[in-house]
């Protein structure tokens, strides 16, 4: 076997969405991941778990969160292909055109190469940038209607009211939460479902073609560690009820949410995490509801909502204002693919050293299915 690993999986990385066109023909790219069934399973009628790097983070690496499968670029082909890497480097030579190649040719192939990756790096940061812009102007859409302190909950405009209405039905009323956190929501009347939207492809370039439907949302602030804005959370409402808009699926995050928190609740300190000092309990939560329903019932801990598992898993739990960490989990009860994320997600958080807690409901899925039973009764 020629000695040209690194070589071959520098350059698949530089193809790594043709790479996945090939690989995985019937998957699709969804933000910066190229999303399938796997290959190797008979998944019919499933959702696709299957799921491949391919901007931002660590392009190439690939998880499959129902089977457990994952590994790097070149494990990707030996996968898809079933072959050792003996066999994924053989192929991959023949993806890139490389097996007639002479010394002096690849030496050429190697500098340009290097020259790719450094021009790579630089369009990157410029997404970057551009992506984290476009989220804190998302969650400014809404800057007209943000919740304020001293703002009495019967005085508020249509946009607010709609999503008070909506948190009050879901049993996570706003008025009834201690030191809510002041910089986390904005409202909209008019914010456009971005799944919905059109477009088309024309000399390796996107072009939209019309924007999706718009809904009354509410805008959630992620921040990560030091308070800056990485993602906005978008929730989208029914234009004439107080429930989730007819769209699937009505919660939609954009910009970099690893890493980052929704802050719900101060806790005892009343200051955002990124300026607190005082350790005390935190309590991540999935959902956004759920993190609220809990604020109601435990004042003296501090509330993030995360938007995912892994999002969990990331969250800056190493601040100092952070004491014991409870993980309150979802049950979703036979879902192994959700299991898996958890137990990731869970010694993420125990590798921090800080004591680290499951709280899980006893009714539902999850603490905001225990409000409504509770309100039931």
């Amino acid at each position: 076997m020629k000695n040209d690993l690194k070589d071959i999986k520098e350059a698949l990385l530089q193809r790594i969405e043709d790479l996945c066109r090939q690989l995985l023909p019937r998957g699709r790219l969804e933000g910066g991941l190229w999303v399938s069934h796997n290959p190797l399973y008979h998944e019919k009628g499933k959702i696709p778990t299957f799921k491949v790097r391919v901007r931002g983070g660590d392009p190439g690496a690939w998880r499959d969160w129902r089977s457990g499968d994952k590994g790097d670029v070149i494990g990707l082909v030996a996968h898809c292909l079933q072959t050792d890497i003996r066999g994924a480097l053989a192929w991959s030579r023949g993806f890139l055109g490389w097996e007639t190649l002479s010394l002096d040719e690849r030496r050429r192939l190697r500098s340009n190469m290097v020259e790719r990756s450094r021009k790579k790096e630089r369009e990157d940061e410029k997404r970057r940038n551009f992506k984290l812009i476009k989220a804190h102007e998302l969650w400014m859409q809404g800057a007209e209607s943000k919740l304020l302190p001293s703002v009495k909950f019967d005085e508020f405009h249509s946009a607010e009211g709609h999503a008070i209405n909506y948190f009050q039905l879901r049993n996570c009323p706003l008025q009834r939460i201690p030191n809510l956190a002041t910089e986390t929501f904005r409202f909209s009347l008019q914010t456009e479902w971005w799944k919905g939207a059109k477009w088309r492809t024309e000399n390796g370039r996107r072009f939209k073609e019309h924007d999706g439907p718009t809904y009354p949302a509410i805008h959630s602030a992620m921040r990560n560690h030091l308070g800056i804005l990485t993602a906005c959370h978008v929730t989208f409402l029914d234009p004439v009820k107080p429930q989730k808009a007819p769209v699937d699926p009505a919660k939609l995050m954009f910009g970099f949410a690893k890493g980052s928190v929704i802050e719900l609740a101060f806790g005892p300190e009343p200051k955002p995490f990124w300026e607190a000092d005082e350790p005390h309990p935190v309590i991540l939560t999935e959902g956004i509801e759920t993190g609220l329903s809990i604020a109601i019932a435990v004042p003296e801990a501090r509330i993030w909502a995360c938007g995912s598992l892994s999002g969990i898993g990331s969250a800056p739990v190493d601040l100092r204002c952070v004491g014991t960490i409870l993980f309150a989990r979802d049950n979703n009860t036979g879902n192994s693919q959700a299991q898996k994320q958890f137990e990731q997600a869970l010694l993420s958080l125990e590798e921090s050293g800080k004591p680290v807690r499951v709280m899980a409901s006893h009714v539902g899925d999850d603490f905001n299915d225990l409000a409504d039973g509770e309100n039931d009764d």
